[in-house]
């Protein structure tokens, strides 16, 4: 028979029962000991071992910094000569490494609060000491804020830490404002590398005359520049790509270029179908425009306009057209680089879907179809530099 007090402890429920009833089995305090732990960054409390930084001491505790970083873990405790050191001398920027100090003890870390050159400093040392996730915040950051005074700097940081993501959100930019950039004096900036690559280019669309202008005005800012980046540099300049006038007027004053060098030169702007072009990807449709139709005669004669954003080096036209013509109906091909002089490079029948012209390579800003066709029934113009073309195909008969 079971004694009283058996009975009664029968009757108590146990402690763990009674938390259980009440749901408060689990004790939850991180945000309290994140408050601890970020605490103690850069507090001589319960420090271990002190960076020296730009002749600044930062104390730290090897045990926190050993378990956010594996760097950390190597270096103070993989037996290397700093795990026996107090003091660890850093060659690292010192406002980028408190920040990055701060994001080890907390988990946080204000990007908005940063400037520019520090949120790269920071990029760089989250590459280095093995922080995959401030890495990603940083690069997504940057391509959201990414503007004329910082993509130069941005720039070099995405070639020097091989950040594709990066480096495709800064080409994609500096194609869209490339003479703001080139005018810009953070372009003076940029490394060596860096402009060569931006240089190389197809894309980088702007006037050949203001990329020689930055391009010699980086040149001469950098004191450090040698002969072989001299030649380097400037050969990656397309001078064919320049108008006459501003070869003479711009060019030839600076002393970059001697006299035969410049008479090539000229020479190589006959051949406009061989020069590196820059804005136009061979076989990419260059007509962003929409086609502007209007009447002449009456309204006996339809055009179907385009006028390009700026002129462009073309050799081959398409012609797609929204239905098939029931009648013989001529579609006339005409283009111009003034909007006053214009060549006719075909006279073609509507009877196919689309209709393609093949001329020798030449500088374009306007094309205008002319029909009689009552119907406005051009659907799109595209024009292209097409790099194989045949002349047996030429429907143009004369340059």
């Amino acid at each position: 028979m079971a004694s009283v007090n058996e009975e009664k402890r029968k009757d108590t429920p146990s402690p763990a029962k009674h938390v259980d009833s009440v749901n408060h089995e689990e004790i939850e305090d991180t945000a309290l000991l994140a408050i601890h732990i970020a605490g103690l960054c850069m507090k001589e409390d319960k420090a271990d071992v002190t960076f020296v930084v730009e002749q600044e001491r930062i104390p730290a505790h090897r045990v926190i910094l050993a378990a956010r970083s594996e760097y950390f873990q190597a270096l103070l405790y993989g037996g290397l000569e700093e795990t026996k050191q107090t003091e660890i001398a850093l060659q690292v920027p010192l406002q980028p490494f408190q920040y990055l100090l701060r994001y080890i003890y907390s988990g946080s870390m204000s990007l908005k609060d940063m400037k520019d050159e520090d949120i790269l400093d920071t990029l760089g040392l989250a590459i280095q000491y093995g922080f995959p996730s401030v890495e990603k915040a940083i690069i997504n950051y940057l391509s959201l804020h990414v503007s004329v005074g910082n993509v130069c700097a941005i720039l070099d940081a995405g070639r020097l830490f091989d950040l594709a993501d990066l480096l495709a959100v800064c080409d994609e930019f500096v194609d869209r404002n490339a003479l703001a950039v080139l005018r810009h004096e953070t372009f003076q900036n940029l490394t060596f590398e860096s402009l060569c690559r931006l240089l190389d280019r197809d894309k980088f669309d702007a006037p050949e005359v203001d990329i020689f202008l930055a391009v010699h005005k980086w040149y001469r800012a950098k004191e450090d520049a040698d002969a072989d980046q001299y030649k380097k540099i400037y050969d990656k300049v397309r001078f064919p790509l320049m108008s006459h006038n501003e070869l003479v007027t711009v060019v030839r004053p600076t002393g970059v270029l001697q006299s035969d060098q410049l008479l090539n030169i000229v020479a190589e702007k006959e051949t406009l179908y061989k020069l590196r072009n820059r804005g136009v990807v061979p076989g990419e449709n260059v007509v962003k425009e929409k086609i502007v139709w209007s009447q002449l005669y009456d309204g006996r004669i339809r055009c179907a306009d385009v006028v390009l954003k700026k002129a462009h080096v073309i050799n081959k036209i398409e012609v797609c057209y929204k239905m098939k013509s029931a009648d013989n109906v001529v579609y006339c091909v005409d283009v111009s680089l003034d909007g006053e002089c214009w060549h006719r490079l075909a006279a073609l029948n509507h009877n196919k879907p689309t209709e393609v012209v093949h001329f020798r390579a030449r500088e374009v800003r306007y094309i205008e179809v002319t029909t009689s066709d009552k119907y406005e029934d051009i659907d799109s113009i595209k024009a292209m530099l097409h790099m194989k073309q045949k002349k047996k195909k030429w429907h143009s008969t004369s340059d």
